[in-house]
């Protein structure tokens, strides 16, 4: 099947310019230049959460029941929409509008991309190369924000808007991408596209999830390291203008940081098979926590390197994850629960930023650090007890055979 073969590739060059986000390293900066408040542009990012909440599980299901490449060309042009609405906006209610077509869009891509990626390696029996294949894309995704974060930094020198243009221009680019992939319609998929019922591929999700404790498991954990590194995120560039680090290398710093998470990306299959999968879903949480207690600690210049710790677990979450996640999910629904597993995390993250911005704009940086280190922590130790709790159970999954056939040891 050599279309569906040249669907990797084209894969890899959508995750590039889909991910071309020039604006990243000057955002915060953007918003406080037209009169926002930290709490206000946090505010910004729960409502571009909640879109994606509330349009993560109906789009997975479009993806399912309409075709994935469709699907990626409506979420590429509603975010190239959404950055251009911003760019020219002075309103926060116009930001707002961008925001959310922003987080809508990110829906319709969630897990749709992953999805036609992995049916066409199982379509040409190349399924086992799978986590290797996500794991260059989503390097090449890391890579993107590094190639692009210097040039966004740039463009801000002569104007903080011009970062959001540029990453316009490009998303829209990744939506001509995705119109070229090539996409064969099985016969379940053709027997779903005719039925009424439009939450079908819901409802199977969601019995998938209560049948199968492992995905469910999979899928909290997963959403906690999306908090965990999304707290992470939004702190790095007030941190680097608390410890008095030059506007103009802010580009160079996210740069270097993703391009490290691109290089744990590009190798994660080997990094994991050396330390095994127990001990790589143990470090996740782990290293996130441990730079949250070092940054709130030692506010240097210097400091700054904690962030590598966080760039690892960024470059390692979404391989292992899907890798995990994949095998337990049928093709027809794959796009669904990979969209679900995506709502846990932004759901959780939608409830925490207003949180995050209070405590930044009415404490300091490093007090708010501390306190996201004891928050996550409290709920890893709180995953770890509910995994043991369920290996315990006689559902026919004993810690180690579940953990075996899982893929989590």
């Amino acid at each position: 099947m050599p279309s569906l073969e040249r669907n990797i590739p084209k894969f890899y060059w959508y995750r590039l310019t889909k991910n071309a986000a020039f604006h990243v390293p000057i955002l915060v900066l953007f918003y406080q230049s037209r009169g926002l408040s930290f709490s206000k542009i946090m505010i910004l990012q729960s409502i571009y959460y909640l879109a994606r909440v509330i349009s993560e599980v109906p789009t997975g299901a479009l993806a399912d029941r309409l075709g994935r490449k469709k699907s990626l060309f409506i979420g590429s042009l509603f975010h190239s929409l959404g950055y251009f609405i911003i760019f020219v906006s002075r309103s926060f209610i116009l930001f707002n509008l961008g925001e959310i077509l922003a987080g809508m869009a990110m829906s319709f891509a969630s897990g749709a991309d992953s999805a036609l990626a992995y049916d066409s390696l199982k379509a040409t029996n190349q399924e086992a190369r799978y986590q290797q294949v996500e794991g260059t894309a989503y390097s090449l995704r890391n890579l993107a924000f590094g190639l692009f974060a210097p040039i966004g930094g740039f463009l801000a020198t002569f104007n903080l808007a011009l970062p959001y243009l540029a990453s316009s221009l490009a998303i829209l680019s990744s939506g001509l991408i995705a119109l070229s992939f090539f996409e064969e319609r099985t016969q379940k998929q053709e027997q779903f596209s005719k039925r009424k019922k439009i939450y079908h591929e819901v409802k199977e999700s969601i019995k998938l999830l209560r049948d199968n404790k492992t995905a469910l498991w999979i899928i909290l954990f997963f959403a906690l390291i999306f908090l965990a590194t999304r707290l992470g995120f939004w702190v790095y560039q007030p941190y680097m203008k608390l410890v008095k680090i030059p506007v103009s290398l802010f580009g160079l710093v996210f740069a270097f940081l993703y391009l490290v998470s691109a290089l744990i990306s590009h190798n994660v299959n080997r990094i994991e098979n050396n330390l095994g999968k127990s001990l790589t879903l143990f470090l996740m949480p782990f290293l996130v926590i441990l730079s949250f207690i070092l940054l709130s600690r030692f506010a240097y210049i210097w400091s700054i390197s904690f962030f590598l710790l966080q760039a690892i677990v960024m470059g390692a979450f979404e391989p292992v994850l899907k890798n995990h996640l994949n095998p337990l999910v049928n093709s027809e629904i794959r796009a669904t629960v990979l969209s679900v597993q995506s709502l846990a995390g932004n759901l959780l993250f939608a409830i925490t930023a207003p949180f995050l911005g209070s405590l930044v704009d009415s404490y300091t940086i490093l007090k708010a650090l501390l306190f996201f280190a004891v928050v996550v922590s409290l709920l890893s130790i709180s995953l770890w007890w509910y995994w043991v709790r369920l290996s315990k159970r006689k559902e026919g999954f004993s810690q180690k055979s579940d953990l075996d056939s899982s893929n989590l040891v």
